[in-house]
């Protein structure tokens, strides 16, 4: 049975917009894109949904996520980056058992609400792949590794293969898994290279945090300053003399297959080598922010041809999951940081969301425009009565006007995932389980 999607606005990403346009799916797959007239002449006899005045693209690929810390919001908010990491820290052990399965639950079901149809999660205790699968969201889960200088690379890896192994059978949908050495101060060089080494044995995308904070800049180079005093009772941090990117380039581990989260505190030069060594970038512009790290060299990584994805990083950092709040944030302060109103488009912007998030996760030609033979994966968002309505230029329209409270629908693989008006119930219940989590975090000190 053939499904037709039509609204008065069609981004399809990869081309132009159209007004008055429809899409067409067939078996989980695209099967036509184009003018609503058209469209419907071609497939009598489909079903058909009328969005109206509504804007139609591909579902949103939200890069970087923890699900695992949905309850997490605010905690630590105003601390320096090294203050908040232990806070965080800190707060971990108070949880009961089920509450990090509840609040990845939720987060995935909030990763729908905000029109996300794929994820780049880093996970520390592998919930987020039941909850992503079980929630229909597509995308990949990493596993987190740590260890520091004193720890057996080998033995790490060998640790982080075994964990693999064991979720392996639940990842038979549209959820894979993956590798994430966490950052290059919570993994030597030796553990970071080793876990890097297994995710490309694996054929896995590997995701790190790299170069966030200024303060990491020192952990790593000296081994010495706020992190290293934060992390003191986990682990020492080994001093390379170098910077972040400058430790993985030497080491040969830069490249299409590691995704470089964050990237904030580079120089040109080294932008320029992100760019020429193909590794992805996901930019998470709020949690940068509201922790005083600062403004990632958008621009800069974009005309050195990186790969350029968006993420909202944990509710921890950035509040919520909130895509359409990042990607203002990243239009606002990429042009606040190089005093250009053009530094970065609505339209450059939603690419990073869709065709440049699908790139980051291996996904391209999958998913991330709307054409036929890709995957079904779609978002509405409803732009009546809306301060852009009517419509000028649709891709401002949706990036200024998008929330999770305007998204009339999410699809996936061809399948309705969520849609607004029915879905309060659902959302309520979620907020509602993974609450204890929260209150646990908060009131339990001992």
């Amino acid at each position: 049975m053939t499904q037709v999607y039509a609204a008065d606005h069609v981004l399809p990403v990869g081309a132009e917009p159209i007004r008055g346009g429809a899409v067409a799916v067939a078996d989980g797959v695209i099967v036509a894109v184009g003018p609503r007239d058209r469209v419907l002449a071609d497939h009598p006899g489909a079903t058909v949904e009328d969005l109206g005045a509504a804007a139609l693209m591909p579902a949103l690929v939200n890069a970087h996520t923890h699900l695992e810390y949905a309850a997490y919001g605010g905690f630590g908010d105003g601390l320096p980056f090294a203050d908040w990491l232990a806070d965080h820290i800190a707060r971990r052990p108070r949880q009961a058992p089920g509450d990090v399965e509840a609040q990845a639950a939720l987060g995935a079901l909030l990763c729908l609400q905000s029109g996300v149809g794929t994820i780049g999660d880093a996970s520390y205790a592998g919930a987020s792949l039941a909850a992503a699968t079980e929630a229909g969201l597509r995308g990949t889960v990493h596993l987190e590794g740590f260890g520091g200088p004193d720890a057996d690379p080998a033995a790490v890896a060998a640790a982080l293969a075994g964990r693999l192994d064991a979720l392996a059978p639940a990842a038979t949908g549209l959820v894979r898994l993956g590798v994430s050495p966490h950052s290059p101060y919570t993994a030597a060089p030796a553990v970071f290279a080793a876990l890097v080494a297994l995710a490309r044995e694996r054929g896995m995308t590997a995701m790190a945090h790299v170069a966030e904070s200024v303060a990491e800049l020192e952990a790593v180079a000296d081994g010495t300053g706020p992190i290293a005093d934060a992390l003191a009772a986990l682990t020492r941090i080994e001093a390379t003399g170098r910077h972040p990117v400058d430790l993985l380039d030497a080491a040969g581990l830069l490249g299409p297959g590691l995704v470089l989260v964050h990237a904030v505190q580079l120089d040109a030069g080294q932008a320029r080598r992100v760019g020429a060594a193909g590794a992805p970038v996901v930019h998470c512009p709020r949690s940068n922010a509201l922790l005083g790290c600062g403004i990632a060299p958008v621009r800069a990584l974009a005309d050195a041809g990186a790969v350029l994805a968006i993420g909202t990083d944990s509710p921890a950092s950035a509040g919520d999951f909130d895509l359409w709040a990042e990607l203002r944030a990243a239009v606002q302060l990429a042009r606040a940081r190089e005093g250009r109103a053009d530094a970065l488009t609505a339209a450059e912007a939603l690419r990073m969301a869709t065709l440049g998030g699908a790139r980051a996760l291996g996904l391209e030609g999958a998913v991330g425009a709307l054409a036929p033979g890709l995957r079904a994966d779609l978002v509405a968002v409803d732009l009546a009565d809306a301060a852009f309505d009517p419509v000028e230029d649709p891709a401002v329209a949706v990036l200024m006007a998008g929330s999770p409270e305007r998204v009339l629908l999410t699809i996936v693989d061809g399948v309705l995932r969520y849609r607004r008006s029915a879905d309060a119930q659902r959302l309520a219940a979620a907020i509602a389980a993974a609450e204890p989590a929260r209150r646990r975090m908060i009131e339990d000190r001992d």
